[in-house]
């Protein structure tokens, strides 16, 4: 009878991790497609952006964006440009900018040759009582 409990309270508790799990990782979810879009609940970062294109001649067109809010001070955001290979995604380019403006913004373009990408960017926001930060990525394309 005790064995009966004690997986019957398992069972339970599995299914109310499992009910509010969808609600939990669509707040926080780090993949969107087709272009990740993130609107954040913090004190200094509102909203953060990145995403991927690569044109019919290999031009890879990679995005970034940040936005803060008047709590925020400084605003920190890199985007790489990564190539998966062998089961794993590797750095191919990085571009970083800073500053101290409503938002900041990476839009750079890079020759790329047959494979499959993605970008992701980390934003970094500080501000007089510290900081928050993220990382997020975009759609892959495949080229």
């Amino acid at each position: 009878m005790l064995k009966k409990k004690l997986l019957s309270a398992a069972l339970t508790a599995l299914l109310v991790i499992s009910a509010l799990t969808p609600t939990v990782l669509a707040a926080g979810d780090t993949n969107a497609a087709p272009e990740s879009v993130v609107s954040i609940q913090y004190v200094y970062i509102n909203q953060a952006s990145t995403s991927l294109t690569i044109s019919s001649s290999g031009t890879a067109t990679v995005y970034g964006y940040v936005q803060k809010t008047p709590a925020g001070k400084n605003i920190y955001l890199t985007s790489t440009l990564q190539r998966y290979s062998n089961g794993s995604w590797s750095n191919v380019k990085s571009w970083s900018k800073s500053s101290t403006s409503s938002s900041a913004s990476i839009l750079e373009t890079y020759q790329v040759s047959s494979g499959t990408y993605r970008v992701e960017t980390y934003y970094y926001v500080s501000g007089d009582g510290g900081y928050e930060s993220g990382t997020i990525y975009s759609k892959t394309v495949t080229y």
